[in-house]
């Protein structure tokens, strides 16, 4: 391919090159000289700066020492400050991947304690943050992401030589076609075509729909889907209504690469590990099993934020915070050779929280942009962020003050570590000393939060990096995994239970609901969205009686609702999202919402910003250009 012979043209003939290879939309050099590997910085700029690619150099298995060696010259090399945990090789990647509790003391100074590690193992060190706490799901999360290195360095060559293929001359054209999420909230789903490309964005499930119908799974039966034909899929973020279908892709004949950031990938394998297994407890059955997420994730490609990635012969991705949960991302699609530019948003929150920045708007052209409408009505604003933990705080302390529980429904992902986040820091002031039981997958959840401090505001981090004062590791706050755990709950005193489901539609919520909804001590609070059709929304409703397990339950307890922790935009949110864009786009369309706030959301951002607005329906399709 041009892109090699280009590279091996600009390499100096003492580099040895041993293979030249591509990595997606990387180059990767093998070389079988230390000199070379040791000391290429100049030589590799030079050549990035001709190329236009991204150039990484590594070892050949010539080179690098046996792993038992390496592993040695690494503990030499490490202090005891560095946590390590496990060294994991990847000889035909040349690769070595470090996982340690602190990073930072590996990787020194100015990267000096990686060059050190280089010149005495000369292996390619990768390092990676070990979770504080300790979960058998982000264990196998991770076990997943670094199997299979020879298949997976065959594969990304495969993807990298796809890129490259010598672009059509024809008719330049882009459609992009809703096949989830239009005028609803779940199974969001948008296939962008061109002459060269086919590219998916998101693939969820609907939570309030039933499972198995039709209406609980995207239009992947649509007439302009052709799994053999898809290049790429990117996923915007881990909630199941926009990754909980990735599998099935597979399943169903894809091939090919997903792209996301590292922390979506980790979710999006426990949450679908979860899902599977809710089903099969429930009786039923998931649309795929775990051999499918296996080769999803064996296909990831992880592009850092603000990383132009090239992901078919017409399309360049770029992937940037979108401030909804950890390693959510606005997906950013450049088509052509400056011909047309797509924001896709996915689920975004222009706000800074407890947790997380606010969304990003530093994009230089946009030209379409697909926004969520989740809370586009013209009666949605948030309640500001101090007055939302004000309100919940005190029901949580007038629940606990007269011997009561307090039940908060919270997704595992995004809104249980903004909650969790306020209570530690009420812990951290000794306001407070009541136990807090967190259940599901929300324990899994908070580890992979402490991985990926780097993902999190400044606040977070910093909180992080001094271990005491992490929000994830309180001696008040206890995971629970069991019926027996959960009995326990039942029979003790007041407390906080942070539980999944977040809408009520399944999970550990429902045992405690059974167990505890008739009590008017007890209080429920919503600090979510509740899916049209959720049990969620009929008790939000006022539902004085609800049925779980067959078992009719009375609805006693007091039932309140705190919006400011959301981590969605509201709309005048979206507004000045849309506001202080660096390019303002030509064309909007809304999605993820119920069907009267994508209009209205539609409506009002054509009268501020003069531009065509739609609320497209799902199966449509619209040309672009």
């Amino acid at each position: 391919m041009k892109d090699l012979d280009d590279v091996e043209d600009l390499l100096p003939a003492d580099a040895q090159i041993a293979d030249l290879r591509y990595e997606a939309s990387d180059i990767i050099v093998y070389t079988n000289s230390k000199e070379f590997f040791l000391d290429h910085s100049e030589v590799i700029k030079e050549v990035v700066s001709k190329v236009k690619k991204r150039v990484e150099v590594r070892p050949s298995q010539k080179l690098f020492r046996d792993p038992e060696t390496a592993k040695k010259n690494l503990k030499e090399i490490l202090t005891d400050e560095a946590g390590l945990e496990d060294v994991i090789f990847q000889p035909s990647l040349g690769k070595m991947i470090i996982r340690a509790e602190k990073p930072g003391t590996v990787i020194g100074k100015q990267g000096s304690g990686l060059q050190e590690i280089r010149e005495k193992t000369l292996w390619d060190p990768q390092v990676e943050r070990v979770p504080a706490i300790q979960s058998k799901v982000v264990d196998r999360a991770r076990e997943l992401t670094v199997e299979d290195p020879d298949f997976r360095k065959d594969f990304l060559h495969e993807v990298g030589e796809k890129i490259r293929l010598k672009k059509s001359v024809g008719d330049e054209w882009i459609r992009v076609s809703g096949l989830g999420g239009c005028r609803q909230v779940g199974r969001s789903c948008f296939l962008i075509q061109t002459e060269e490309s086919n590219v998916l964005l998101d693939c969820g499930i609907n939570p309030s729909a039933e499972p198995g119908s039709k209406e609980n799974y995207p239009y992947l039966n649509a007439p302009e889907l052709d799994l053999r034909d898809l290049d790429a899929v990117v996923l915007s973020h881990a909630h199941m209504d926009h990754c909980g279908m990735i599998p099935y892709l597979y399943k169903m004949g894809y091939d090919g690469p997903l792209y996301c950031t590292e922390p979506t990938r980790d979710l999006m394998i426990m949450l679908t590990l979860d899902y599977i297994g809710l089903a099969h407890g429930e009786g039923g059955d998931a649309p795929y099993d775990s051999s499918h997420i296996k080769k999803a994730v064996k296909r990831t490609i992880t592009p850092d934020f603000g990383e132009v990635t090239d992901i078919t012969p017409d399309m360049r991705l770029t992937l940037k915070n979108s401030g909804h949960i950890i390693g959510s991302a606005l997906t950013h699609i450049h088509v052509g050779e400056g011909l047309h530019n797509i924001l896709y948003t996915g689920d975004y929150n222009y706000d800074n929280t407890e947790m997380l920045r606010a969304a990003d708007t530093d994009f230089q052209r946009v030209e379409t942009m697909i926004t969520e409408s989740t809370y586009g009505g013209r009666d949605d604003k948030q309640t500001p962020r101090d007055e939302s933990n004000k309100k919940f705080l005190s029901k949580v302390k007038q629940t606990l003050s007269k011997g009561g529980k307090v039940i908060v429904p919270v997704f595992a992902v995004g809104r249980s570590q903004e909650v969790l986040g306020l209570l530690a820091d009420e812990m951290d002031r000794d306001y407070f000393d009541y136990p807090v039981y967190i259940d599901g997958m929300i324990k899994g959840a908070n580890a992979l939060h402490t991985a990926y401090p780097e993902f999190l505001s400044n606040k977070v981090q910093d909180k992080i990096f001094k271990e005491e004062n992490s929000p994830f590791i309180k001696d008040n706050v206890q995971p629970i995994g069991s019926h027996s755990e959960r009995k326990q709950v039942h029979d003790d005193g007041p407390c906080i239970i942070l539980t999944t489901s977040g809408s009520i539609t399944g999970g550990p919520v429902m045992s405690y609901l059974q167990e505890e909804a008739s009590d008017p001590k007890n209080s429920l609070i919503f600090v979510g969205y509740q899916f049209e059709g959720s049990l969620g929304r009929d008790i939000q409703n006022g539902a004085d009686e609800i049925e779980i397990n067959g078992e009719k339950v009375e609805v006693n307890l007091d039932v309140s609702s705190v919006s400011g922790f959301s981590a969605h935009s509201d709309r005048q949110q979206i507004i000045n999202f849309a506001k202080n864009l660096r390019s303002t786009p030509n064309r909007i369309f809304t999605n993820h919402g119920e069907e009267s706030k994508c209009f209205s959301l539609a409506s009002t951002l054509h009268k501020i910003l003069h531009v065509d607005t739609s609320a497209p329906q799902n199966l449509e399709a619209n040309r672009l250009n």
